[in-house]
């Protein structure tokens, strides 16, 4: 009972309390450094998008061409090891 009663004391203790309001004058100061912020351009925006796309690009076709020169010099190193001449001795 006694804990239910600290509850409820705990809850009910912001009821007597009145909402702050703000000023207009900080409002309109809030709005007008938003304003002054810089904006970044959409061609801006279109050139970094295009240089990350040929930097992926580029990495693709860097990976696939490591990858089939792996496999060339992997058959060659195969071709390399296998006895011709059937002779086990």
């Amino acid at each position: 009972m006694e804990r239910n009663n600290w509850i409820e004391n705990i809850l009910n203790s912001t009821n007597g309390l009145t909402p702050v309001t703000p000023s207009d004058d900080l409002f309109s100061k809030i709005q007008q450094r938003i304003q002054l912020e810089s904006k970044v351009s959409s061609k801006t925006v279109w050139l970094v998008a295009a240089s990350i796309a040929v930097l992926v690009m580029l990495n693709f076709s860097v990976i696939a061409f490591k990858s089939k020169e792996k496999t060339s010099s992997t058959t060659a190193y195969l071709e390399m090891t296998v006895n011709k001449s059937n002779q086990l001795y």
